[in-house]
């Protein structure tokens, strides 16, 4: 699915090379209206662009074309078949520029993005998204470790300044925090503030799911929930704390409640936290509802899992996988618990 960010890098390429029609124009405005950060980039380009425009001559914009179709060329030669190049036209030149473009836009983009010198981004504001399948391991500024889990995002700034270091997480993350007793570290998820001074934990904060957790490995936490201001939770090593995002979230009694309880181990003979396992690339789950283990697979394995006939959801397994692909690890599930599936177009089907 395509995201806001590359939509709107589609649009103003589109404006930049003077091709936009109206209801793009728009839809840009919409994008940058809805995404303020992206006001001064849009500016900041515009600028850039029209300085550099004057010296970018037909022959360099006709050269950055070529090139392209160059490429395509070469990767699919009879869909892009070679044909006798015809006098310059007004569709071919404005193609051109749209290929100049959006070559110059996307590449400026990304370096003054890396280099985080992009005006209006809170200061240099950067987010980092990690799609399925795939974790990526981020140092902040102060010397804070954060592993990041696939299907995730972690906003942060490139310096921290004030009396806090904050970042917004969506998704999942392990923080090795820097100890900095003047300024506390704060994760915001939608669900909590989570208030440290310098330790290590994993917070799972999925918008989609039922429930978002914090577990504690060393240090001390403080959790402030946002539909509770004034209630206030202290973490022990070792404990975790299960927030339900929605009212119906939980079956048991105390639904809508936090419940705080133990990290789960995998095992008397296995060490290993569940909570935490991700980090070595090991999927551990004990007595978990296939529904549940199954948008964890999604995650894990960037595939999309569909139960045909809905019991078989509440069926329960413990196990690990590590390095086995999603057909072994159902495979293995099936050794303990009577389902079938197959392999539609889009999706895996359970039935």
């Amino acid at each position: 699915m395509e995201t806001d960010k590359e939509r709107y890098l589609w649009l103003a390429s589109r404006m930049l090379s003077g091709e936009i029609n109206p209801e793009e124009q728009r839809e840009l405005d919409a994008l940058i209206r809805a995404h303020p950060e992206l006001r001064k980039e849009n500016e900041l380009l515009q600028a850039y662009w029209d300085h550099n425009r004057e010296q970018n001559d037909r022959n360099g914009t006709q050269a950055a074309f070529e090139r392209l179709t160059a490429q395509m060329q070469a990767t699919d030669p009879q869909l892009w078949p070679e044909r006798p190049s015809p006098p310059a036209t007004r569709w071919y030149m404005l193609l051109a520029r749209m290929a100049a473009a959006i070559f110059f836009l996307v590449g400026t983009y990304y370096l003054l993005d890396r280099a985080g010198v992009l005006p209006g981004k809170e200061d240099g504001i950067r987010a980092e998204y990690n799609i399925r399948g795939t974790r990526s391991h981020i140092k902040l500024a102060d010397g804070t470790s954060v592993w990041l889990n696939a299907d995730s995002e972690l906003k942060y700034p490139l310096r921290f300044k004030g009396g806090t270091r904050e970042v917004h997480l969506k998704g999942e993350a392990f923080f090795d925090v820097a100890p900095d007793a003047s300024k506390p570290f704060i994760v915001h998820t939608e669900t909590m503030h989570i208030n440290v001074l310098g330790t290590s934990f994993n917070v799972k904060a999925y918008p989609g799911d039922h429930v978002s957790e914090a577990t504690l490995i060393s240090g001390v936490v403080e959790v402030q929930l946002k539909n509770q201001a004034d209630k206030r939770i202290r973490l022990k090593p070792a404990e975790k704390l299960v927030v339900p995002n929605g009212k119906d979230s939980l079956p048991e009694p105390a639904a809508g409640q936090p419940i705080i309880s133990k990290a789960t181990y995998f095992s008397k003979e296995d060490s290993a936290i569940i909570e935490t396992a991700w980090i070595d690339n090991k999927l551990i789950f004990h007595d978990e509802s296939f529904t549940s283990l199954a948008t964890r697979m999604e995650r894990w394995y960037n595939v999309t899992i569909r139960f045909e006939n809905a019991a078989i959801g509440h069926l329960r397994f413990s196990g690990m996988f590590r390095n086995e692909s999603v057909m072994q690890a159902l495979e293995a599930l099936q050794l303990t618990e009577k389902f079938h599936y197959r392999q539609a177009d889009d999706a895996i089907v359970i039935y």
